[in-house]
């Protein structure tokens, strides 16, 4: 079975972040180094992992391209504050 669930504002995804299961994760647009991205963010036992791919479009849809970014971070206020810098505004994100 697979869930998905929408979020649309940066406090619900700092949320559902903070309450990830380890199997899960949330992803989104955003930008990194004026490039238009994806943003994937999961969860392992030592935090989280953020990997931002560019983007690439093949007949009108977008699709993940290089990978720009891995970073990880132990603590979520440190995730928060890069996220707030790269995720698209207005938020358009799913947990899954």
């Amino acid at each position: 079975m697979l869930y998905e669930k929408k979020i649309s504002s940066f406090p619900k995804v700092m949320s559902e972040l903070n309450t990830l299961d380890l199997d899960a994760g949330v992803r989104s647009t955003g930008k990194f180094s004026s490039r238009k991205c994806f943003v994937f963010v999961t969860r392992s036992l030592n935090g989280y992992t953020v990997a931002l791919y560019s983007m690439k479009s093949v007949k009108k849809e977008s699709l993940p391209d290089k990978r720009l970014l891995v970073k990880e971070f132990t603590l979520l206020p440190e995730l928060e504050k890069f996220l707030s810098g790269v995720i698209a505004k207005p938020v358009k994100a799913i947990a899954y």
